[in-house]
Order: C-alpha cells, then structure tokens, then sequence
C-alpha cells in the first residue's frame, strides 16, 4: 500500500508567538483537500521549542510541545470526518519531532519505537 507523508519543519527561537494564528497555509496544503492526496502521515520538527538554557538541558519542560502538538492537531482536523492523531511525539531540549497519521490507517501501522538519549557534554 503506497503512503503519503507530509513533512515540515519550524524553527520557533524558543517562543509560543504564532501559535494562535491559522497555520492552514503551512500545514494544509492545497493537496489536503483531495482525498486521494491527503497524506497518511503528517511529521512536523521543531528546533528551538524551547529556549536553551542550563535548565532546560537538564529538565526538558515539554510544555511548549503540547501547546504546538494542539495547535497542529486543531489544524490538522479542521472539517474533516478522518482525523489525525498523534502517533508518536518526541523532545530533545530544543528539538522536537511529531508524527500524525490519519485516524482510518492507525490500524495499518505496527511495531513503532523510538528512543531519545542525552549524551554528556564534555567541556
């Protein structure tokens, strides 16, 4: 079964600002609204999601990805009867990666993992 992904990247500079806006014009393409082009997966990186300072290195805070996670999410379902869902969403520090897929091919998906890991940064 072929799919159809759709990527795209934001850096944020480690602020909300926007988030409140329509991000139709990024996230849904004019090919959305052709059923047999609507992409099956939807991955979205972030880089700077958060500011980076010492403590954010040391505690990631994944606050600032929810508040994007529902904004892709709102925009991503407006007026569709086959929703997307978070399939798998992730943070290191300043980056961050989500990936949606629509609601009537989850069952078509198997076995996802993943793994995040700190190194230590030598000085």
């Amino acid at each position: 079964m072929p799919i159809h992904i759709y990527a795209g990247t934001f850096n944020v500079n480690g602020k909300t600002a926007g988030i409140d806006h329509d991000l139709t014009e990024w996230i849904r393409p004019a090919f959305f609204s052709d059923a047999e082009k609507k992409p099956e997966l939807v991955v979205v990186g972030f880089q700077e999601i958060v500011e980076l300072s010492p403590q954010q290195i040391m505690a990631t805070d994944p606050t600032r990805r929810k508040l994007w996670e529902n904004a892709l999410l709102k925009c991503l379902n407006r007026g569709t009867d086959d929703p997307y869902i978070l399939l798998r969403g992730g943070q290191l520090v300043g980056a961050a990666l989500l990936i949606f897929v629509r609601s009537s091919v989850i069952g078509e998906i198997k076995n996802v993992e993943g793994s995040l890991k700190k190194v230590r940064i030598l000085s």
